[in-house]
Order: structure tokens, then C-alpha cells, then sequence
């Protein structure tokens, strides 16, 4: 129920941007993302951070953290989003459009999320070895123009035999 809740605040951060909507060309295969339910012994670790046109660094404290199993069906929504299958960076005002007019509510319950801590910090621990979208929200509201500001920021992260990642998402 709480992953629906935060994928509902992603959505509607993106969707806010949004200007036509896309019709996805893959179809969600829940076998190939089956792997991503199990148990493991890899952990991808960090934090995510974005410069405001002022200057300050704003972080994700407080704020979700998705992880997502690489599989076809993601990698074009991501290719759609961010412009990269690897890493970007989508506005929340401006950015690309998130209104996807096939889309596939499975591939919105294969997913783990949490908050950043107050320090800006995120944990996804006992990840089966495999490829990863991680997707972090960095959002502020600017008072001297009451608009929010920043977006969310992705990258693509592997992990294998063991393994703790850490990685800093940054724009």
C-alpha cells in the first residue's frame, strides 16, 4: 500500500509536466522481473542531491526512493523519461512527460521504495544480484516564487555476489 502511495506522488510530480500522452511500445513481462522478488545479499546504499537555480543543495531527505527491476518494459520508460536507460534527470517543471496511456499496473507493484533520512540518505538492503533503476525525488518549494521546484533523478545500478553500493544521484 505505502509503494502505491509513493508511486502516486511520483506520478503526479511527472504528470505535471506532462504534455501528450505516450503509449508505451513494450509490454510488462512479470517473468522477467521474477528474479527481483527474492531474497539476496547485495545492498545499494546513498543519497541524492540537486543544486537549486540559487545555489543550494537540496537533498532527498524525507522524500521516496524507488528501485525498480531493469526488464524491457522499464528500460523504455526510462529511455521516455529521462532521455537514458542509464541516468538523467527529469524537472518537475518542464521535464518530460510521464502520462503513459498503456500502462501496466503490475509494473507499478514491482517495486521498492523508501525515504531518504533527514540527512539525505537511502538503503535497499538484501537485493537479489541483478540490474536496477533507482529513482530519487528531489522537490522544494521556492517561497519567493511559490512554485515548487526540482525533480527526480535516476541512474541504473548492478549488483552482484555480495556487493554494497553506494551512489550519489546529482544534478
Amino acid at each position: 500500500m505505502r509503494s502505491k502511495a509513493v508511486l502516486a506522488v511520483a506520478g503526479v510530480i511527472l504528470a505535471s509536466c506532462s504534455s501528450e500522452p505516450v503509449t508505451l511500445q513494450s509490454r510488462f513481462d512479470p517473468t522477467e522481473v521474477a528474479w527481483f522478488v527474492g531474497r539476496g545479499t547485495n545492498t545499494i546504499e546513498g543519497s541524492a542531491i540537486v543544486r537549486s537555480y540559487s545555489g543550494t543543495v537540496k537533498t532527498c531527505a524525507a522524500l521516496p526512493v524507488m528501485l525498480f527491476p531493469v526488464s524491457a518494459y522499464a528500460r523504455e520508460r526510462m529511455m521516455h523519461l529521462y532521455g537514458s536507460g542509464e541516468e538523467g534527470y527529469n524537472l518537475l517543471a518542464g521535464g518530460r512527460p510521464a502520462d503513459f496511456t498503456n500502462d501496466d499496473p503490475r509494473y507499478q507493484a514491482a517495486v521498492k521504495t523508501t525515504r531518504c533520512d533527514a540527512r539525505g540518505r537511502f538503503a535497499f538492503s538484501e537485493l537479489p544480484d541483478g540490474d536496477y533503476y533507482l529513482v530519487a525525488t528531489v522537490t522544494w518549494r521556492e517561497r519567493a516564487q511559490g512554485m515548487d521546484e526540482g525533480g527526480m533523478l535516476m541512474r541504473r545500478v548492478h549488483v552482484s555476489t555480495g556487493e554494497t553500493k553506494d551512489v550519489l544521484l546529482a544534478h
